[in-house]
């Protein structure tokens, strides 16, 4: 009896483990390339789509004329995030994407 107790735990706890992993591990970073002509680009897309619904980390490179943008993938997509660039007048294109380390946890989390 005894040991069917703690294999009922040993798998509970397993279990238990793998929903919190796949839990925390609901990020992606998608890079856009975003033409961007002066400062006031750059001032409009950190004031628009840093506030989208998801997103949880933006880092513009001005000179690579890139967007880097950490989202929460329970929340919004690349489509949607490209749909938000275009409402602030910009043209993209997803350069690439992938899923964000848990490791790698964004500033102000």
């Amino acid at each position: 009896m005894k040991n069917v107790f703690v294999v009922l735990l040993v798998v509970f706890g397993i279990t238990s483990f793998n929903v919190a992993a796949a839990k925390r591990n609901n990020r992606e970073t998608v890079v856009f390339s975003v033409p961007m002509d002066c400062q006031g680009c750059v001032d409009k897309i950190e004031h628009n789509i840093a506030f989208e619904k998801g997103v949880t980390a933006l880092d513009i490179d001005f000179e690579r004329q890139q967007v880097s943008v950490t989202y929460n993938v329970t929340k919004t997509t690349p489509e949607l995030l490209s749909e938000a660039f275009r409402k602030i007048g910009k043209d993209c294109r997803i350069i690439s994407s992938t899923v964000t380390d848990e490791t790698e946890k964004p500033e102000g989390e």
